[in-house]
């Protein structure tokens, strides 16, 4: 089985309440909508995480296109008291679905202080050389959708073995397609395949850089990973690829 992650960090306003769990909810809400019209699996019931199936069952997470209060409570209930409250939080939420290639897991950490917020997607994938998601232009939607709802500090999308690929351990990876809050043209990065504008109220706020447009990135394809090394080598030498510290 594959598992690849969309992976993004931002930092919300400081006006944002500590344990506001029906904002991050009904944030992520938009982005599990939006991935939903590309694959079926991805819409239906999501539900809390928990320590067993059953656990794992017991909370939906949206009812009636709204969040679900029975979601919210037991979210105030492990978190929402006491000195908890301002405490970082680890969110965890999945589609229930347990069948090969149909699985997906949300997780969000949020009320970080210093460090920056960050959203996980992890979808299993069959083996068949597709994506849950379609192809190039269709999994860019949902990295834009994403970066333009959180205002990310950086997207990646990928499988997640290309971490053991990547060439800078201090640095972002590029993997199949990763988004940067900048305006790129092909002279700054001419390894690209594709570099598509995201675009807010009008103007460009950032640069989506694919590795590989033919067919979905493999990460046992040496010349795909090579396409994206070349990317991150290119980047680093301009300053542009971020280290971890500095997010």
């Amino acid at each position: 089985m594959i598992i690849v992650n969309l992976l993004e960090q931002h930092r919300d306003q400081a006006a944002t309440p500590k344990g506001a769990f029906d904002f991050h909810l009904q944030r992520i809400k938009a982005v599990i909508d939006f991935i939903a019209t590309k694959d079926e699996t991805l819409g239906g019931n999501w539900y809390l995480g928990g320590d067993s199936l059953q656990d794992a069952l017991q909370y939906d997470v949206f009812a009636n296109g709204a969040i679900s209060k029975a979601a919210i409570d037991a979210l105030k209930a492990d978190y929402g008291h006491g000195k908890k409250i301002d405490r970082p939080k680890a969110l965890g939420i999945w589609n229930g679905r347990q069948d090969d290639g149909a699985t997906a897991i949300m997780s969000l950490m949020i009320d970080t202080g210093i460090i920056s917020n960050s959203v996980d997607l992890s979808l299993d994938e069959k083996a068949n050389g597709l994506s849950r998601l379609g192809n190039y232009k269709s999994v860019a939607e949902v990295v834009a959708k994403v970066a333009e709802l959180y205002h990310s500090l950086y997207v990646t999308f990928g499988p997640r073995a290309y971490q053991d690929q990547q060439v800078f351990d201090d640095r972002l990876g590029v993997s199949w397609m990763l988004y940067l809050p900048h305006v790129l043209t092909p002279a700054q990065v001419p390894e690209a395949r594709a570099l598509i504008p995201v675009m807010r109220d009008g103007q460009q706020q950032g640069t989506i850089i694919v590795s590989v447009t033919d067919e979905v990135f493999d990460v046992n394809n040496r010349a795909h990973v090579k396409a994206a090394n070349d990317i991150e080598i290119r980047l680093a030498d301009q300053d542009l690829l971020p280290r971890f510290i500095d997010l």
